[in-house]
């Protein structure tokens, strides 16, 4: 699967039947990890590395059963994974198109739900797909990048936690919060973008900021795109009358179906930051242009008449005022220094330098 380009992976696909495990993507994929954790109120059992066939042993433990695949690259290992769990063939189609929009399915014993999750490196920001495969007893979670649920890990072997208590779908609920929280983290990288660009067009509007700005713009729709399909998979998960979710989780993804309104409130925001920056910025050039301009208009028409002074002077005629008189070149000197002063006082008077 190394060295394909989307488009060819796009070109592979094209005309095979639907359920191909196919892997879709602008990223190369990474080495397939799979780890599995069992829990009861009592005790815990970790698996850091397995292989498939671990899978069904592990399955038949007491308690929940959560397994989590990482990376993509082993087509088959997750194919058969997903074959011995008897998944719907579909599902395994939408984990390894990577390019697909965030989506909930309900497939009467299997709830599966697709989402993006935002990854933060320094001030630059960037978003994975996260897929959920939920069923009684046992969960399966699977993400292009390591690991990223180590928080719902910790949670889970605390001793005196209260997470153990609760079924599979609150497992399920945290993961989806846990992606949720994500957004947070992108939508701050967002406002100190937006903090920066407006402090840079209002103090130096420079020409190469414009393509900040556009940039700026274009995550904005982006991640405005992805908030849009979270919150409909959340709403949708929550109006689902799946056997799997209970009541009580249900109003837990009501709150997370609060804090997608908030995020998407907030981008909203932005959106019109953006937009505001965007006319400072041609306010503030506008503003600089008609500076340069005021100032070589006041120059032109100090020198108006200087050049009108020197002109008469230099034509041909036979007599001049003050042309023989031995102080004739400092007099007219003097004449315009004096009504260049003037004009230039004027020209303060009025405001207008």
């Amino acid at each position: 699967m190394q060295g394909v380009t989307y488009e060819e992976h796009i070109s592979i696909k094209t005309g095979l039947p639907p359920g191909i495990p196919i892997y879709i993507g602008r990223h190369e994929p990474e080495q397939t990890q799979i780890s599995a954790l069992v829990y009861t109120p009592e005790n815990t059992q970790v698996y850091p590395e397995i292989s498939p066939a671990d899978i069904i042993p592990i399955r038949s433990k007491p308690g929940i059963c959560w397994i989590h695949i990482s990376g993509l690259r082993d087509s088959e290992k997750i194919n058969q994974i997903f074959s011995d769990a008897e998944l719907h063939s579909l599902i395994t189609e939408d984990v390894f198109n990577t390019k697909g929009r965030a989506k909930f399915e309900d497939f009467g014993d299997t709830l599966f739900v697709t989402l993006d999750i935002i990854l933060t490196s320094g001030k630059e920001w960037h978003s994975r797909k996260i897929n959920i495969i939920t069923k009684k007893g046992f969960l399966i979670s699977i993400s292009e990048t390591p690991h990223p649920f180590e928080n719902i890990k910790t949670r889970i072997l605390h001793p005196n936690g209260k997470f153990r208590t609760h079924g599979i779908d609150y497992l399920m609920y945290s993961l989806i919060d846990s992606v949720v929280d994500t957004y947070f983290y992108g939508l701050e990288r967002i406002e100190d973008i937006a903090e920066r660009l407006e402090e840079e067009v209002v103090h130096d509007p420079s020409p190469e900021i414009i393509q900040e700005i556009q940039s700026f713009r274009h995550m904005l729709i982006n991640f405005k795109r992805q908030v849009w399909s979270l919150r409909d998979v959340i709403m949708h998960l929550e109006r689902s009358d799946s056997d799997i979710l209970t009541d009580s989780i249900r109003v837990f993804l009501r709150d997370v179906h609060d804090h997608v309104i908030k995020i998407s409130e907030d981008l909203d925001i932005h959106r019109e930051m953006a937009e505001g920056i965007m006319e400072i910025y041609l306010s503030s050039v506008s503003n600089r242009t008609n500076e340069i301009v005021r100032v070589l208009t006041v120059i032109a028409v100090i020198f108006i008449p200087l050049t009108f002074i020197t002109g008469v002077y230099g034509m041909n005629f036979a007599y001049l005022p003050g042309i023989d008189h031995p102080a004739g070149p400092l007099i007219i000197f003097g004449i315009m220094i004096l009504v260049m002063t003037c004009m230039v006082g004027i020209f303060k008077w009025k405001k207008w330098i």
